[in-house]
């Protein structure tokens, strides 16, 4: 049930993103508008930003809008623009986003952000090169450790090298097969950017310069994409809808043939899975009379009528005892630092510490154990059954042991190193109510997204902040500085705010749910990250000032979709054109490793090196995790196909992105980043799922461009059968592949390599001596 309504608040803040028409991207009369959308949008009149943004979005406006005949009201128009504070409260989310319109004048402000990315990008891969041999321990931890493949060249870009030679199979064998299917997403993009790229870019966009009538006018990054056809174009708008089937196509292709290859490494990735993880299920619900480690053993003993259960391990209440271990270990840390700085007297005093509470660990972990061979106490509902035969932990995997669905709930339990015990000892009737509030908290970050966009974007702005600050007076009267600031630092902006994303959902992940694992908990911010990028980057520009009245509006007008995307969307192409650029240089960021520098260092004053690098390791999992990592892959790649036929040079930028990722992730997850859980490809099957589901918007975009702009409906209509298509396709993919588990004719070809188990017991670590 709370998978369903996560589902369908997933839905409901994608749908809000979709139904407002912004009021700066055209101008209707209201006939129109209640004819084609049934929106009654239309009692704001079109705001337009202070300062030079007002001057850039102008020429685009004027192509896309219908002239204002009257001239009062035109008047009237200008005149919402009293102050900067005023125009701000009224603006739409793109707008304070910092994503204009496209407009004259716009290939020299993507000239110099290209070119401002690209050094900065240089840059940081120079410093991180210097720094890689200035600091081993941070940026060569694991060749240091000697668990590498091979050992990179000594040399300044020895790491652009070792990325080079590194193969998937290396990948996967040294960090895991989630890292290795990360790098591999990344190739089957540059796979699939190359398929489309090539003809979008050297036939279609030459046909769109042309013969597509000169629609873009004086704007010239406009010229090699669909932005240039004319209205009523006699055949290419044909070609387009023949270029819909050609994407999707293509798309689908690239997506079956990567889940193919991928199955060949899930089924040895699941044969060389380990013991104990490879025999063991997690069991929840179980009867209160039967929670004890010995009941436990016997029932499924009883079930099999044999011996089949080797270890059985009820999860206990130990939070005395956590609590105990916590001021143990604070005393232990104390203790450390006093002896590092052969302070006698401090050393005297927390050993005296650390003893005491050693003590009290001992005294509550007997008392616990005393108490766990009596059913209930401090036994919970939930514990862990591993079986001698790996074939007998699966076949319990689809038992169904008793009449009530809710006991003996039996499922894959995740890696024994990696469980966050203290989610599985909680409530489940508190649960329940967590939850609700946990799902509430997750829709309020997306309602509260636009008024903190709006605070960030004000304060960026370099035409209120000329207005504010005589400083910016100069600037802004630059038209050339005012191009780089609009370029970048509005962009800037958005990204840096966005990278706080991940963090507000790791906060309510961890407080609100039972996550039972790390890795887990990395899988639901993927999922949730990637829903909040499509909303609140790829759609804003179709999100009005009211998320609540876009989701009430496209409710009443579901329709209304087609028109609401093509009439927003095509408008801040150039905007997503600067986008990907600025995302090379937060991959040069990763790179540097900054913050793990900075840490180490902190540490080293304190402990030895060795030590430090323990302390200063992992990276910050909320937004360098491979969740978070994962949703701006897949992301990235969406981008680039949802625009890829109305600009065509988008996908020569995603494929670099694409490479650059290649490059900078196949050197950091080998030989620098400490191995992380791996849960077997999950990520990457997600990230497949998140690229279908994408192309729906594709398609709904691509139809409500060519049923307005084409001469009749039949080019809309060629595009939006690809639908029908992609919908089987969807669903086709859910069901063509078995990727979970294995099947008992794989279990007869078990491997008798392993990898190497990180825990040999699923016993909640401090019930262990």
């Amino acid at each position: 049930m709370m998978q369903s309504f996560k589902i369908a608040i997933a839905i409901s803040c994608v749908v809000a993103a979709l139904g407002a028409i912004p009021r700066s991207a055209e101008v209707y009369d209201h006939q129109e508008v209640e004819e084609q959308c049934g929106l009654q949008l239309l009692q704001e009149r079109v705001q337009v930003l202070p300062g030079p943004s007002r001057a850039r979005r102008a020429p685009a406006l004027l192509r896309e809008e219908r002239s204002v005949e009257d001239s009062d009201d035109a008047a009237a128009v200008e005149s919402t623009t009293d102050s900067p504070e005023e125009e701000e409260k009224k603006a739409t989310a793109a707008e304070m986003s910092g994503v204009a319109t496209n407009a004259a004048g716009d290939l020299g402000t993507f000239l110099t952000a290209l070119g401002a990315n690209i050094a900065m990008l240089l840059l940081f891969f120079l410093i991180a090169s210097v720094l890689r041999r200035r600091y081993p321990l941070v940026y060569s931890g694991n060749v240091v450790a000697e668990d590498v493949p091979f050992t990179p060249e000594d040399s300044l870009f020895g790491w652009w090298t070792a990325s080079a030679k590194i193969t998937i199979d290396q990948v996967e064998e040294y960090a895991g097969l989630d890292q290795a299917m990360l790098l591999c997403f990344a190739q089957e993009a540059m796979r699939l950017l190359t398929r489309i790229g090539i003809p979008l870019v050297f036939i279609v966009g030459p046909l769109h310069w042309k013969f597509g009538g000169n629609r873009s006018g004086d704007d010239n990054l406009s010229k090699w994409g669909m932005a240039n056809v004319v209205d009523g174009h006699p055949w290419l708008y044909w070609l387009h809808g023949a270029l819909v089937w050609a994407v999707v196509l293509m798309t689908q292709n690239v997506v079956f043939g990567a889940m193919g290859r991928f199955l060949v490494r899930r089924d040895r990735w699941l044969k060389e899975m380990p013991a104990p993880r490879s025999t063991t299920v997690l069991v929840e619900g179980i009867p209160e009379d039967k929670c004890s480690d010995k009941l436990l053993k016997e029932f499924f003993d009883g079930i099999f009528e044999s011996d089949v259960v080797e270890d059985a391990h009820m999860m206990k209440d130990t939070a005395e005892l956590l609590e105990a271990i916590s001021v143990r270990d604070a005393a232990q840390l104390k203790l450390n630092a006093a002896t590092f700085k052969s302070d006698q007297e401090d050393m005297a005093y927390y050993k005296k510490a650390f003893e005491d509470a050693e003590k009290e660990v001992k005294e509550a972990r007997a008392l616990v154990k005393s108490k766990a061979d009596t059913p209930g106490g401090v036994n919970l509902t939930t514990g862990f059954v591993t079986f001698k035969c790996r074939r007998d932990a699966e076949l319990a995997k689809m038992m169904a042991f008793t009449p009530d669905e809710d006991e003996y709930d039996v499922e894959i339990p995740p890696d024994p190193a990696d469980i966050i015990y203290t989610d599985l000892q909680a409530d489940p009737a508190v649960q329940q109510v967590r939850n609700i509030i946990g799902y509430s908290l997750l829709v309020g970050v997306f309602w509260a997204y636009m008024p903190c966009v709006l605070g960030i974007a004000y304060f960026t702005s370099l035409g209120n902040l000329s207005y504010h600050f005589s400083f910016f007076e100069a600037l802004a009267e630059s038209p050339s500085i005012a191009a780089l600031w609009d370029g970048l630092v509005q962009s800037i902006a958005l990204q840096l705010f966005m990278a706080f994303v991940p963090t507000f959902f790791v906060l309510i992940f961890s407080n609100f749910f039972i996550l039972k694992a790390e890795a887990w908990a990395q899988h639901r911010i993927q999922d949730w990250y990637f829903r909040f990028q499509v909303t609140f980057v790829l759609l804003v520009t179709a999100v009005g000032s009211s998320l609540m009245k876009t989701a009430v509006q496209l409710a009443k007008h579901p329709t209304s979709v087609f028109v609401l995307l093509a009439n927003t969307l095509p408008l801040a192409t150039h905007f997503y054109l600067n986008f990907l650029p600025l995302q090379w240089v937060t991959h040069g960021q990763n790179l540097m490793r900054m913050v793990q520098l900075f840490k180490f260092k902190a540490f080293a004053a304190i402990y030895e090196e060795p030590e430090a690098k323990k302390h200063s390791e992992p990276e910050d999992q909320d937004y360098y995790g491979m969740g978070a990592r994962s949703a701006r892959f897949a992301f990235m790649l969406v981008l680039a196909l949802v625009f890829s036929t109305l600009t065509p040079l988008i996908t020569v930028l995603g494929y670099v992105n694409f490479f650059i990722c290649r490059k900078v992730y196949g050197y950091l997850t080998v030989f620098a980043e400490t191995r992380k859980p791996d849960l077997g490809g999950v990520f990457f099957v997600t990230q497949l799922t998140h690229v279908q589901q994408s192309m729906f918007i594709y398609i709904v975009l691509m139809t409500g461009v060519l049923l307005q702009r084409a001469t009749n409906i039949l080019p809309g209509l060629l595009a939006g059968s690809t639908f029908i298509y992609m919908y089987i396709s969807y669903h086709r993919f859910f069901t063509a592949f078995r990727w979970e588990s294995l099947t008992f004719q794989d279990l007869l070809e078990d491997l008798d390599k392993k990898r190497g188990s990180s825990r040999s017991t699923y016993r909640q670590p401090e019930l262990c001596e």
